[in-house]
């Protein structure tokens, strides 16, 4: 067992909710890392955020990379995870050479946005024991219209689709399953049928964890998503803030 699952079934076990931020930087990882935020995620939404565009799709293997080594020089107590940008992972060859890329960084787990036509490329990645997160429901690289920026699981349908996809990933090996824009309900019935962590971003409190954007947090995105909560508004630093999310999410309690 590796050390980062050892480290997320243990904060799971103790009810421990794990606090995951995204980031993208050498100055705000040193914060987070002071504040003893659980997971710091280099995630492809700096698409949005750094690059100015209106979706993901554009990021590259290249910018992660970058990012990942501004943000792993304060890498002390956190977990490092980073995305798996679109077009890095569609063939088994292309997935593997991009992941042990990511490893060989200071990555401790790559996230990937998980369809079933990925199933095999997860299997490979998994039996050359690259630690994987499983990302579910609304899938910002697969978005192509506003309909698609949705609750998933509102539907008995869609309902059972998300939900065999999460025991299905859990039987394969993934680390933690990452729940976007998901049901509550089906969020919290994931929660409490898998044996692996689940963390959420706009997914309801009812899992182990809660994701937020570090620029949604202190209120500088251009377009917030209507879940996220400026903790700044009413902190007055962004140490603070940040500290204030950590309490807020470890004081979350699954019902």
């Amino acid at each position: 067992m590796s050390n980062t699952k050892r480290k997320l079934n243990k904060l799971m076990k103790e009810g421990d909710q794990i606090v995951c931020v995204t980031c993208y930087d050498s100055s705000f990882s040193k914060i987070l890392d002071k504040v003893g935020v659980d997971i710091v995620l280099v995630g492809d939404s700096l698409g949005m955020v750094i690059k100015g565009e209106d979706n993901t799709h554009s990021v590259t293997m290249n910018n992660i990379l970058y990012h990942v080594s501004n943000v792993a020089k304060n890498k002390k107590n956190f977990i490092l995870m980073a995305d798996m940008p679109k077009n890095s992972y569609e063939d088994y060859k292309t997935a593997s050479r991009n992941a042990k890329e990511l490893l060989k960084n200071k990555v401790d787990i790559v996230k990937i946005e998980y369809r079933d036509d990925h199933r095999e490329t997860l299997e490979n990645l998994i039996s050359q024991k690259v630690p994987i997160c499983a990302h579910i429901g609304l899938l910002p690289q697969y978005v192509y219209a506003k309909k698609d920026m949705r609750i998933y699981g509102k539907n008995s349908k869609e309902f059972e689709m998300v939900f065999q996809q999460a025991k299905t990933l859990e039987k394969l090996g993934v680390e933690i399953i990452l729940l976007e824009c998901v049901n509550s309900d089906l969020a919290k019935k994931i929660t409490n049928s898998v044996k692996i962590p689940v963390i959420g971003i706009g997914s309801g409190k009812n899992c182990n964890g809660q994701v937020q954007v570090l620029y949604d947090l202190i209120g500088i995105s251009n377009n917030p998503p209507k879940f996220a909560q400026n903790f700044l508004k009413k902190s007055g630093s962004i140490e603070k803030a940040l500290k204030d999310f950590y309490r807020y999410v470890k004081s979350i309690k699954i019902k």
